[in-house]
């Protein structure tokens, strides 16, 4: 972000606001208030924080089920925290996990587990219900997410094979979109024939 950005917008949470407006919008999906505001602290937090989902953080799995074995407040506390680091790596840095056993599926799967187990436990009040929707709709979140950080799609035109080989390897929404505006015809169904 540049000098000029950061003073028109004074926060972070205020350009990230207005940016997962224009994602909402170029992704087609719709966040409710809640949900919105919570990806806006989560983005600020983590532009203030780099080295908090890199390469030198634990294994996500590993935080999971330490997480896991912690009793009552410090359980959840790390559980969000775990959801959280899922939902900023499936939506922010997703190409991270290319050369990783993993991928961006099975961290969405841990994200999605972290934070469903917070909100069925219920007994922390309407202040972490909007984990249960974040975990319901964990994969449309990430879509709105990776468009606020997907300059390669605003800036040049695709290189089709490229972006289809991305596709067939990870499923991105965001590619498949992008090659079927391209006029791509995709099978899901797995054939590896481009039309």
């Amino acid at each position: 972000m540049s000098d000029s950005t950061a003073i028109h917008h004074g926060t972070l949470e205020s350009f990230f606001f207005e940016e997962i407006e224009r994602a909402q919008q170029r992704s087609g999906r719709s966040l409710s208030s809640e949900v919105e505001a919570y990806v806006v602290g989560l983005l600020a937090r983590f532009a203030r924080r780099t080295h908090a989902a890199g390469r030198r953080s634990e294994p996500l799995a590993l935080d999971y089920l330490r997480a896991r074995g912690q009793q009552g407040a410090a359980r959840a506390t790390a559980l969000r925290g775990v959801g959280d680091r899922a939902l900023y790596i499936s939506g922010v840095a997703p190409r991270s996990l290319h050369r990783s056993p993993v991928g961006v599926r099975y961290v969405q799967g841990i994200g999605e587990a972290a934070y469903r187990e917070v909100a069925d436990r219920g007994q922390w009040g309407g202040a972490l219900a909007v984990l249960g929707e974040l975990a319901e709709t964990f994969e449309g979140v990430c879509e709105v997410m990776a468009e606020i950080v997907d300059l390669e799609a605003r800036s040049r035109p695709p290189d089709l094979l490229a972006l289809y080989e991305r596709w067939r390897r990870d499923a991105d929404p965001r590619d498949r979109r992008r090659l079927l505006a391209a006029g791509v015809l995709l099978d899901a169904a797995g054939s590896d024939e481009i039309q």
